[in-house]
């Protein structure tokens, strides 16, 4: 059977991109090709090469164009191997200038970045909202509530890795993902503490590194926030028909590893949380305040919501809304 010598990069982004066009899994994609999952992950994890027919859907499919390819004949496995390169990129997937800076940094060199409060705040980011895989990170965010913040983190990028990301919006849903291709950028990524692939499975945790400083501890805990966070409204209503307003800062997680390393990061800083299962929990108008003035928002977002709250569930006592004749109480 005829296959078709790819550099690792481009086979696994051929085979990443149909999947992301089809919107499904790994176990999707097997039974779109009608073979089995053991198959497609010798393809995908470049074990092994692609048979010539799953290639040409594979380009039909994502719209990859690519040129200077190597067809091995039958004995291909005595065959050396040989170049090619990506020329344009299907619109499904990528831009044309995304793509370009995809095809360029594939085979990149990346250098480490120092340790630094910038880098803590996109480790953050990655715990919360971002992917690892062979040959690429992302980010994903909300178009429509978002897009502000990933102009921030896109100009973070930059100075910490001097590298401009390309972006992708997804076709059927209110998100974009912002990407850096590269299986050495990928390679450093694990370097620097985060994980491949699924992060609860792989049991991923918060990087040991980012505890060493108070102020990479502070950068990191606002990416994870602004990414995996959200401020959130409280009301105790009373017997005598008063209620207590306040706001509150709310994380989720799935990983126990997380949860645990989320909170003993609070409490190096001095704060009070609680955590309950994948809930975590901070409360307290002495905190929220201290919490907005130490370590911030960098998601306009949750900025927005915030501000939004203070006004009317500012840590104040009201009556409840059948009152008519009732006044704030501090």
């Amino acid at each position: 059977m005829a296959r078709v010598l790819l550099s690792k990069e481009i086979q696994y982004q051929l085979c990443f991109s149909a999947r992301e066009k089809l919107e499904v899994n790994w176990a999707g994609l097997a039974r779109y090709f009608q073979i089995s999952s053991s198959t497609l992950a010798n393809w995908y994890k470049c074990e092994r090469f692609l048979p010539q027919e799953i290639f040409s859907n594979l380009v039909k499919l994502t719209g990859i164009s690519i040129q200077n390819s190597t067809l091995l004949n039958d004995n291909w496995g005595r065959a050396k191997g040989g170049r090619n390169s990506v020329a344009e990129h299907g619109k499904s997937f990528w831009t044309l200038e995304g793509s370009r800076k995809g095809g360029r940094n594939s085979a990149k060199k990346f250098s480490l970045p120092e340790y630094s409060k910038d880098l803590a705040e996109f480790i953050g980011i990655m715990l919360g909202d971002g992917g690892v895989s062979r040959g690429q990170i992302s980010i994903t965010l909300g178009y429509t509530t978002e897009w502000e913040y990933g102009q921030y983190i896109i100009k973070l990028i930059n100075r910490v890795f001097n590298i401009k990301p390309s972006i992708y919006k997804e076709l059927y849903s209110d998100a974009f993902k912002i990407r850096i291709s590269g299986v050495n950028f990928a390679k450093n990524m694990l370097t620097l503490g985060l994980v491949m692939g699924n992060k609860i499975a792989q049991q991923f945790d918060i990087p040991a590194w980012i505890s060493e400083k108070e102020v990479y501890i502070k950068a990191c805990i606002r990416g994870m926030i602004d990414t995996d966070g959200c401020v959130y409204r409280k009301i105790r209503r009373e017997r005598n028909g008063w209620e207590y307003r306040s706001i509150g800062i709310y994380f989720k997680s799935a990983s126990p590893y997380l949860m645990r390393s989320f909170g003993l990061l609070f409490r190096s800083l001095g704060f009070k949380v609680s955590i309950s299962g994948r809930n975590f929990y901070l409360c307290g108008k002495e905190q929220i305040l201290r919490y907005t003035k130490e370590i911030g928002f960098s998601n306009s977002k949750h900025l927005g919501r915030y501000q939004n709250f203070l006004q009317n569930y500012g840590w104040i006592k009201v009556k409840s809304e059948n009152c008519l004749n009732c006044s704030p109480q501090v």
